[in-house]
């Protein structure tokens, strides 16, 4: 849930448990938690405030991983969107196996203009996953027929390349070749699961063709959330982020 969002509901549960004045009217205005916040008179704002303000700051702050290496989005393929889109093809696997075990997932797309930053090499905090991605994105499942996969590899040729995972493809000019799904070529008459962000999935940043989908299914998992946590979990299992590229969106010479 979104720390601000459940601080409001704090604050309209305190002022509705008070039964020393009677509510005539109902007005409101935005207050971002931040340093900004510190310029506000109201004593009673700021004390009610500070609890959810410093631990908010803690969250952000909290080092939950270490890469080796800075993580950078470039096209056709990069260090960062590979790690990202093959955390998510991994995630949603898994998830499938428990919501829908008929339901096998064989690749994942992420759009570079949805990573909005880099991730640096050393320490890596709660703050900079906010900071690359900063939008409450949830992760979709989409059905497609292979036609359509092939349209959609042709759409990312058309503009250079993505982040993928499980769909490799050479690119020349702004058409797709040798496409393999799971390590095996494309069939135009089979059925590929493939999972991506809602924005994406509901034809933003270009992406029309994946509003045709035959079945979509909501996960209800925060790509964002899902990235913290499996961040969280190479920590505690003492290892550091390490992603490179591997040739799977290539030029055709």
């Amino acid at each position: 849930m979104n720390k601000f969002l459940l601080f409001a509901g704090v604050l309209m549960v305190s002022v509705a448990c008070s039964t020393s004045y009677k509510t005539v009217g109902f007005g409101y205005n935005n207050h971002s938690i931040n340093e900004l916040t510190d310029s506000v008179k109201d004593n009673a704002f700021n004390e009610l405030l500070l609890p959810y303000k410093e631990k908010l700051g803690n969250d952000l702050s909290e080092i939950i991983s270490y890469s080796d290496t800075s993580l950078i989005a470039y096209r056709p393929e990069s260090p960062l969107s590979n790690f990202v889109s093959d955390l998510v093809l991994d995630f949603a696997k898994d998830l499938a196996e428990k919501i829908e075990p008929s339901v096998k997932i064989d690749f994942s797309l992420v759009n570079n203009g949805g990573l909005r930053t880099s991730l640096p090499k050393g320490n890596i905090t709660t703050n900079n996953i906010f900071e690359l991605m900063p939008f409450e994105n949830e992760l979709v499942l989409l059905k497609l027929t292979g036609k359509q996969v092939s349209e959609l590899v042709n759409f990312i040729s058309s503009r250079g390349g993505e982040g993928v995972s499980g769909i490799s493809f050479g690119m020349r000019s702004g058409r797709a070749e040798a496409v393999l799904v799971q390590n095996k070529s494309l069939n135009p008459d089979s059925v590929y699961w493939m999972v991506t962000n809602d924005y994406i999935a509901n034809g933003g940043d270009g992406m029309k063709i994946l509003t045709f989908a035959d079945q979509k299914i909501m996960t209800g998992a925060k790509i964002r959330d899902v990235i913290i946590d499996h961040l969280k979990k190479l920590k505690k299992e003492g290892k550091v982020v390490t992603a490179k590229t591997d040739g799977r969106i290539y030029h055709v010479e």
